[in-house]
């Protein structure tokens, strides 16, 4: 079986009756050990290195910008320990011929897919629950996305534990909705952080956020392709509520990353204009251009 059989893969009457995972009803234990281990990140290693390691602009940055920094350092490995964690359970349930009380591995036999599954969605919403307490400063739309994650993938385990009729295909749509949320948000992490270390190299600024609208805007396309299909497949299993439930929260959170993919193009571009701005400017002062920045004045003219 591949991905065109995940329905049948997933559905009830191809899987034995046995819980999703045996870690669900131990979620919430997952996620206070997930955010005490952030605290323990916090405050025994960023807060004591940061400072040295970004000596260059720490002392003259405000607190809310010394608190960004550290929560993106935590966003990024809490990130790469997600990949590690589900990236091979995502794939094989997804796209090759697993089920969730698979085991992951000959040396991990106790361990099954669905159980690194609740794993991933008790780590990522304690990063979100660290960051909306932590930060000092969050826009609206971060808000509304952390708190909906954070709602939705703890609403998916709640299901797996009450053995709803709809648990499995919703914790399977929720694993794809979370495993691209977490690929999606490698690049705007980077971006953050290469913005403030490397604030003023506009050449190299204008580079990364190219590319990271890019990244967001194709990722989010095919994520909606998936989750368009996923729904198609399973359409008449859903019941009423999911059906105008979880097209309508999707419509919301895939239409915030396109606003976000274009606010990275809109920042692409400032860096361009405030490259040519200091042209100009160097050129009224009576100064000589390089031949990169002959090249680039040529251009834009």
């Amino acid at each position: 079986m591949a991905f065109s059989d995940f329905a049948v893969r997933h559905s009830s009457a191809n899987n034995d009756p046995a819980p999703i995972s045996v870690l669900a009803p131990y979620s919430n234990i997952l996620l206070t050990s997930c955010l005490c281990t952030m605290f323990v990140i916090k405050h025994y290693i960023l807060e004591p290195y940061l400072p040295h390691v970004y000596a260059h602009i720490w002392g003259l940055s405000p607190d809310p910008t010394k608190r960004a920094l550290l929560t993106l350092h935590i966003a990024l490995l809490v990130r790469v320990v997600l990949l590690g964690v589900a990236l091979y359970p995502f794939l094989t349930l997804i796209f090759g011929s697993s089920k969730v009380s698979d085991p992951v591995g000959f040396f991990l036999w106790r361990v099954t897919m669905g159980d690194r599954i609740v794993l991933a969605m008790s780590i990522l919403p304690s990063y979100y629950l660290f960051e909306i307490i932590y930060r000092s400063r969050l826009s609206i739309v971060t808000w509304i996305h952390h708190v909906g994650s954070i709602f939705a993938a703890q609403g998916a385990v709640t299901l797996v534990i009450y053995g709803h009729k709809n648990a499995r295909y919703l914790f399977l749509l929720m694993t794809t909705w979370g495993f691209f949320d977490v690929v999606m948000e490698l690049g705007p992490t980077i971006a953050l952080i290469r913005l403030r270390a490397a604030r003023g190299d506009h050449d190299h600024l204008y580079f990364v956020f190219g590319v990271t609208a890019l990244w967001v805007f194709a990722l989010n396309n095919i994520q909606s392709v998936l989750v368009t299909y996923f729904m198609w497949a399973t359409w008449d299993e859903w019941v009423p509520i999911f059906k105008i439930g979880i097209p309508a929260l999707y419509l919301a959170f895939t239409a915030s990353q396109w606003q976000q993919a274009y606010l990275y193009r809109k920042l692409m571009r400032r860096e361009l204009d405030e490259r040519f701005r200091k042209i100009a400017l160097k050129e009224a002062e009576g100064h000589s251009l390089s031949p990169q920045e002959e090249e680039e004045k040529e251009k834009e003219n």
